[in-house]
Parts: C-alpha cells; sequence; structure tokens
C-alpha cells in the first residue's frame, strides 16, 4: 500500500500539469482517466461529466431519466462494464467506489469513481468496454504511473489503455 501511495504521489504533478489544461471547466465527450500500479495492484479513477454517462447534468425529470440515473449507476458498479485489465493478469476486482453527482442547480454534475482490481501479474494492456457502453465518451485523457515512470495519453474510442 506505501508503495501505491508513493507512486500516486509521483503522479500528481502530472495530474496537476493536465487539470491545468483543461481549463477548468468539463468538456462534455471527454474525460480522465488515472492509473497507477503498484506491483500487483491496479487502480483506476474515472473523473467524467454526468452528461457523458447519463445524457442530462441535472436532476433527473422524468421517468425515463430516473431509470437512466439507476441503471447507470448500477453500470458504473460493475468494473468489468468499463475496464478489462488483460486476461493474462488474472485480475480480480473489487467493489467500486462510484460517486454520483448531487445535482446543485448551478453546478456542472460530474461524476466520478475508482477501481481497484488485484492482479496475480501486472497487466500489459486494459481493454476498455466503456467506448461500447457509454457512447458518448469521445476522449480520453489517460494519466499513469507505473514503476517505469509516468505519462499521459490521449485515448480516442476503440483504443485500449497500453501500460507498457
Amino acid at each position: 500500500m506505501k508503495r501505491l501511495i508513493a507512486v500516486a504521489c509521483m503522479a500528481i504533478p502530472l495530474l496537476s500539469i493536465a487539470k491545468e489544461h483543461s481549463h477548468g471547466a468539463h468538456v462534455h465527450g471527454a474525460a480522465e482517466i488515472d492509473v497507477a500500479i503498484d506491483g500487483k495492484t491496479l487502480l483506476i479513477t474515472l473523473e467524467s461529466p454526468a452528461d457523458n454517462l447519463l445524457g442530462f447534468e441535472r436532476a433527473p425529470k422524468t421517468d425515463a431519466e430516473k431509470a437512466k440515473l439507476k441503471t447507470v449507476t448500477e453500470q458504473l458498479n460493475k468494473a468489468e462494464l468499463l475496464f478489462a485489465p488483460a486476461a493474462t493478469a488474472q485480475c480480480k476486482a473489487a467493489a467500486p467506489v462510484v460517486t454520483m453527482p448531487s445535482f446543485k442547480k448551478g453546478e456542472h454534475s460530474d461524476i466520478s469513481a475508482e477501481y481497484q482490481f488485484t492482479c496475480a501479474s501486472v497487466p500489459s494492456s486494459v481493454a476498455l468496454p466503456l467506448w461500447k457502453n457509454f457512447p458518448k465518451f469521445k476522449n480520453l485523457n489517460a494519466n499513469i504511473a507505473t514503476a517505469q515512470g509516468q505519462k499521459q495519453i490521449k485515448l480516442k474510442p476503440a483504443q485500449d489503455l497500453n501500460l507498457k
């Protein structure tokens, strides 16, 4: 756990740079994932405008929107619907931590989620089924911190996350 914290601390300057370039407000279609690998632990956090997942950013008004909110919340609690580490790594997902928006009037509504995997070996890649399950994503900014260093990459739909 200490190594994971150290890796996360090393990533802070990189993450700060990335957030400065995001111009403060969120961009519909774009989201950010932070990826840290420490030994056999893979930690992925997702920060996204609610619109990318729900199709709206205010409190749900209709029955259809209320049902959508419930469905998306359930989907976000299934790591395999968003992130699939390479099968050869034999990763097992812990229960995710999902934070849905409060929908306060006048605020941008964002959704955040944290996914932790314990793996038999370090995964070389992570497939991203989130492209298929949430087609409003148009790009992902990925901040990656591993024992080999840090990097930031921009992913487009259907791209997987290469961790090498």
